[in-house]
């Protein structure tokens, strides 16, 4: 009876304690909402459309070269250098002094001499006077050939010892050595070239060797400087019976003016020919313009700051650079990633 009784009040008491929210199961955590999370914004890297003038040119390079040079050295003597006339550039007429060298006593050699042939002469004279006999005069005479034979020599040797340009021109270069420095013969003091001799050959390809034509104009620069030229032989051109040697293959470009790199034999400049220009465009980088569908696009930077296709008409092309002609307005920013 009695156990009966427990058991009824232990059942009782649990279900009290059940009522009263009594869990032996841990609480279940609070369910907390979704952070709101933004998405980061894209950043783009853009260029601003300006205008600018666009040049389309094919640039060849080819060695200075001339068709006259003059190269001026000593033939019969060598010696110290008195001094140095000339500098590159120059210009200069034919017989102008280039150089000459020191000749210590020679002209007081050449003064004596002639003043022993003065006084061989009065002997003679004085024998002649005199009724001496004629192989005594014949000997006076054979005195004054031999002094004047010797004077003749000291004359050429003076002579030699200047050196004269041969042709008019300009002075293309000239030698490093200077006053009191040793040069020998054969050894180039000087070289002077005609104004309209300069050229460049340069080899086109295929394809451009046609957009090349006789007496076109263009520019060839050389050291950051720009001169002007012309093309006077191209290979369809060249004649059979030419007195100069033209390789088929190239295009023969001369300096024209009056300013053009004396110099300069013998180094590589650029000729440089203009196809077409367009003045104050707007301009852009070729890599930008996509083809899409047959259609010219150009990505740009909206107000929104997203980006946007824009169909452009493209003009004048360079192998970089390209006219926009519509769909792009000056201060646009166009997207290059």
């Amino acid at each position: 009876m009695i156990k009966k009784y427990f058991s009824v009040c232990l059942a009782a008491a649990i279900s009290m304690s059940m009522l009263g929210g009594c869990y032996f199961l841990p609480d279940e955590e609070e369910v907390l909402e979704a952070p709101n999370v933004k998405a980061s914004e894209v950043k783009y890297t853009t260029i601003t459309a300006e205008k600018s003038d666009l040049v389309k040119q094919i640039i060849y390079s080819g060695k200075i070269a001339s068709r006259s040079t003059t190269e001026l050295s000593y033939e019969n003597q060598g010696g110290k250098i008195k001094a140095l006339h000339v500098s590159p550039g120059d210009k200069v007429l034919s017989g102008d002094l280039i150089c000459e060298l020191d000749t210590g006593d020679l002209e007081f050699q050449i003064k004596d001499k002639k003043l022993h042939i003065k006084k061989a002469q009065l002997q003679k004279q004085i024998l002649k006077k005199n009724k001496a006999f004629q192989a005594e005069i014949d000997n006076a005479q054979v005195e004054i050939d031999i002094l004047k034979n010797e004077l003749e020599q000291l004359n050429k040797q003076m002579e030699n010892s200047f050196l004269y340009a041969k042709k008019s021109g300009t002075v293309s270069s000239v030698t490093s050595l200077s006053a009191g420095d040793e040069i020998s013969v054969g050894e180039i003091v000087a070289s002077i070239v005609d104004t309209k001799s300069l050229y460049l050959a340069i080899q086109p390809s295929e394809e451009n060797l046609r957009k090349y034509k006789i007496n076109q104009k263009l520019k060839i620069k050389y050291k950051n400087k720009y001169y002007s030229g012309k093309v006077y032989m191209i290979p369809s051109e060249i004649p059979e019976n030419s007195d100069q040697q033209f390789e088929a293959e190239n295009v023969y470009v001369r300096f024209t003016g009056d300013k053009f790199p004396s110099n300069a034999i013998g180094n590589i400049a650029d000729a440089v020919l203009v196809l077409d220009k367009a003045e104050n465009v707007i301009s852009i980088p070729s890599r930008l313009i996509k083809k899409v569908n047959g259609q010219s696009i150009v990505y740009i930077l909206n107000e929104n700051g997203e980006r946007e296709a824009r169909e452009v008409e493209v003009g004048l092309e360079t192998a970089t650079a390209s006219e926009i002609k519509s769909g792009l307005q000056e201060g646009d920013k166009i997207v290059v990633r």
